[in-house]
């Protein structure tokens, strides 16, 4: 499992520290903890978490049902419930909440890796629908301009102008720009119809790269400075004619 930057929303603070010990030891790295809603509310905004594990039950003050509704209104922060039992009125309150899990006290570690996992999982599957969304929103007659990239556990725009080429491998593609690598779950047909556009050219079956970049041509070899790209035999034609009237 991915790291994951969390905030821990517990009022006692034996159980807070022995959470804490747990998520770090799972490899996870607990960036706040608060023991009431005015603290979690403001440790959320500040450190915009991966997760955030709220106690239902705070004492006095409003309760981790209140900051879910503020999360999903406000942060747009998956959270996952910490419980041990609780009335069926609190109960009813917490599903109208659409939580990522439940982590039932007292804590199991099994437990507590396999929920943060499957709400992990979750939000990234939604995050990558909402980054599919966005280009295809952004994209019109021009192409997408810019990609939405998850990179270490974080969505990262990445724009098209940044791009110098494209290379498939397999099921993946390589995004690289100047000074970065980003790994993409598609085919490199499916990136080339994202950044349809008069710059990018297929120019292999495993390279799509912008025309821009190229600074010279050899009989089967593309020079994008010091870097050599193989050129296959049926692109060789119209990449040089790209290439001659950019």
């Amino acid at each position: 499992m991915d790291a994951a930057r969390l905030v821990i929303v517990e009022d006692d603070a034996v159980i807070a520290a022995d959470l804490g010990t747990l998520l770090t030891d799972l490899g996870h790295r607990v960036v706040a903890t608060c023991p009431d809603a005015a603290g979690a509310l403001q440790a959320v905004a500040v450190h915009r978490p991966d997760l955030v594990l709220l106690d239902i039950n705070l004492g006095q003050g409003r309760d981790g049902v209140h900051i879910a509704e503020r999360l999903n209104a406000e942060e747009q922060v998956p959270f996952v419930f910490i419980t041990g039992h609780t009335d069926q009125r609190t109960l009813d309150r917490v599903k109208a909440t659409r939580p990522a899990g439940f982590i039932i006290k007292p804590f199991d570690e099994d437990d507590l890796r396999a929920q943060i996992g499957i709400a992990l999982a979750r939000q990234s599957a939604q995050a990558d629908a909402g980054e599919r969304n966005a280009e295809h929103r952004q994209q019109g007659s021009r192409g997408a301009e810019a990609l939405f990239v998850r990179d270490k556990g974080r969505l990262v725009k990445v724009p098209v102008h940044d791009i110098r080429y494209v290379e498939a491998d397999n099921n993946y593609v390589f995004v690289h720009t100047a000074d970065r690598r980003y790994v993409m779950a598609c085919s490199l047909s499916s990136m080339e119809e994202r950044l349809a556009s008069s710059f990018f050219v297929r120019i292999h079956r495993r390279y799509l790269v912008d025309v821009r970049r190229i600074t010279g041509l050899r009989e089967r070899e593309a020079h994008l400075g010091e870097l050599v790209l193989p050129v296959g035999k049926t692109h060789k034609e119209e990449l040089r004619l790209r290439w001659e009237h950019q």
